[in-house]
């Protein structure tokens, strides 16, 4: 059983945390960079990403559907009927409950897989994305004229989007440094002996992959995953003891995978008071039994990163 934490300032893409931990075992590789973990449902946030920056739809955006919802079924994406047992939410309340029909349908339908690829890749997948250090590339791969294949990556329902810690901490930050993907660095500045500066990080300019009003919209999903969807247990009475205005947002994912082998519990997502601002990947893989939820580790690293009495 495995534990993965990276944090990140959102805004530099310097790396803040970089913790492994495996039960009972040394870790012997670096699992942050690991590349070979399903991204499961934090694939929802390309996808939402690119239907709302498209302008297909926004967080309010009423969508139906049937079957439940950690569920993915042909007829139910492909051949979608009302019926008396159809429900009508929003994409806001599918994004924090993470309803797979939902986001399987609003891939095919309102964005389609050539921009769903095309956004995957703004996003970082299937290109570099190394600073100072080596960042193994995230994947993402399928026909984008295939309609299933396009439903189960929309969803994140599939072992063919794979993705690192590091590379999903750099995820989270763009949604609260306005839509830029950075590239993680480790080191600020080098100098000898005599002062001398050998080395220092540049600062270089970086584009937004998505317009601001799309980052806001995100930014209402991320923040109901917390307040009322999928990581509410974890979050639950967060705002008292002096966290009431610490804005939270994130989005959780869970699939079984093989590399290593087990069950994948993933929460990324931000925390901002003011300027001061914190980005974060948290992964378990368990193969048995569940010790601790990936959500529960990302809230005590928020309080312990906001603690007012942290000097």
């Amino acid at each position: 059983d495995y534990g993965v934490f990276v944090a990140v300032d959102p805004d530099s893409g310097r790396v803040l945390a970089m913790a492994n931990h495996r039960r009972n075992l040394k870790v012997d590789t670096n699992l942050a960079l690991g590349n070979t973990y399903p991204s499961a449902s934090l694939f929802k946030l390309i996808t939402a990403a690119a239907a709302i920056d498209l302008g297909k739809i926004n967080s309010d955006t009423v969508i139906p559907f049937n079957g439940k919802s950690s569920s993915l079924y042909r007829k139910n994406v492909l051949h979608h009927k009302d019926n008396k047992w159809t429900q009508h939410i929003s994409l806001r309340t599918a994004f924090a409950k993470s309803v797979n029909t939902v986001f399987g349908r609003v891939g095919l339908q309102q964005v389609g897989g050539f921009q769903l690829r095309e956004y995957a890749y703004k996003f970082g997948f299937n290109r570099p994305l190394s600073g100072d250090f080596l960042v193994p590339q995230s994947s993402s791969t399928f026909d984008p004229e295939d309609e299933w294949r396009v439903v189960e990556t929309a969803a994140g329902y599939t072992v063919n989007n794979t993705i690192s810690p590091i590379h999903a901490a750099l995820l989270a930050a763009s949604i609260i440094n306005g839509g830029r993907i950075l590239s993680p660095t480790l080191v600020d500045s080098i100098t000898n002996e005599d002062g001398i500066v050998l080395y220092a990080a540049k600062s270089t300019t970086i584009d937004p992959i998505i317009a601001p009003g799309t980052t806001e919209q995100l930014r209402i999903m991320m923040r109901e995953t917390v307040a009322n969807g999928s990581a509410q247990k974890s979050f639950q009475n967060f705002s008292q003891r002096n966290y009431g205005d610490v804005e939270v947002g994130g989005k959780t994912g869970s699939l079984s995978g093989l590399k290593p082998k087990g069950k994948y519990d993933w929460f990324v997502g931000y925390a901002q008071r003011g300027d001061k601002k914190l980005a974060f990947a948290a992964l378990c893989i368990n193969e048995a039994y569940w010790y601790v939820k990936s959500s529960y580790i990302a809230r005590k690293a928020v309080e312990h990163f906001f603690d007012p009495d942290r000097v």
